[in-house]
C-alpha cells in the first residue's frame, strides 16, 4: 500500500516589498529593522524585501513598484503588500503618484517635508513647519540627535523610542484632521508623516 504523502501545513511566508527613494536614509532604516535581533525570530516568518530605487520622483517609484508587483505575480510568487516610501522635499507632482498607487493597490508611506520628520518624532511631538529638509535636519541635530547621519542604521539607534514616535505621529495627524476633512491632501501639509503605519504593521505582523 503506497504511503500517504505528507501535507505541508506551514503557512507560506508573507512577502512584503518596501521600495524606497533617497538612497540612504529610508533603506538604511528599514534594513535596520529587518536585522534587529529582538525581531529576528518573528521577522523570519516574513519576507521583507527593501529596495533602494534610483528613481527620483514619487510617480516613478510607484510605476517601478507596479512593475515589480506584476513580475512577482507572473512568477506566481506575489507580494502580499507593496509599499513605496517617499517624501515631499521639493517634488510637486504627488497627485499623480497617489492616484497611480491607489489604482494599483500600492501603499504609500509619506513624509513632509522629509523622512527626518519621522526621526524627529522619536524625541518629541511637534507640528512645527519646516521650509526644507535641511532646515529639519539642522533642528534635529541641534536639539536632539547631534550625531545624526543619513548613512547610519538609525532604526537601531532609535528602536527603544519607536512607541513614542508612533504616538507622536498619530497625534500630529489628529492635529491636522480638520484640514484633511476640508479636502486638504496629505502632501499639502507640513509637517506630516504616516511612516508609523508601515513600521507598526511590520512590528505586529506574524
Amino acid at each position: 500500500m503506497p504511503k500517504k504523502r505528507r501535507v505541508n501545513k506551514r503557512k507560506p511566508k508573507k512577502r512584503i516589498l518596501i521600495l524606497c527613494e533617497g538612497g540612504e536614509t529610508e533603506p538604511n532604516y528599514f534594513n535596520g529593522l529587518k536585522r534587529d535581533k529582538a525581531q529576528r525570530n518573528r521577522l523570519a516568518a516574513l519576507r521583507i524585501e527593501v529596495y533602494d530605487s534610483d528613481k527620483s520622483t514619487g510617480k516613478e517609484l510607484v510605476i517601478e513598484a507596479k512593475h515589480l508587483k506584476t513580475i512577482a505575480r507572473q512568477e506566481k510568487n506575489p507580494y502580499d503588500d507593496v509599499w513605496v516610501v517617499i517624501d515631499r522635499d521639493g517634488y510637486t507632482k504627488h497627485p499623480h503618484a497617489f492616484d497611480q498607487a491607489r489604482a494599483n493597490k500600492i501603499k504609500i508611506a509619506f513624509s513632509s517635508i522629509s523622512f527626518e520628520f519621522w526621526i524627529l518624532l522619536h524625541y518629541a511631538y511637534t507640528t512645527r513647519h519646516f521650509s526644507t529638509a535641511d532646515d529639519l535636519i539642522r533642528h534635529l541635530k541641534s536639539r536632539y540627535m547631534t550625531d545624526y547621519d543619513k548613512t547610519d542604521d538609525n532604526y537601531s539607534k532609535l528602536k527603544d523610542l519607536t512607541p513614542d514616535a508612533i504616538q507622536h505621529a498619530e497625534r500630529a495627524r489628529e492635529y491636522f484632521q480638520n484640514d484633511l476633512d476640508r479636502g486638504t491632501r496629505i502632501y499639502e501639509l507640513n509637517p506630516y508623516t504616516d511612516v508609523d503605519v508601515l513600521v507598526d504593521k511590520l512590528l505586529k505582523l506574524d
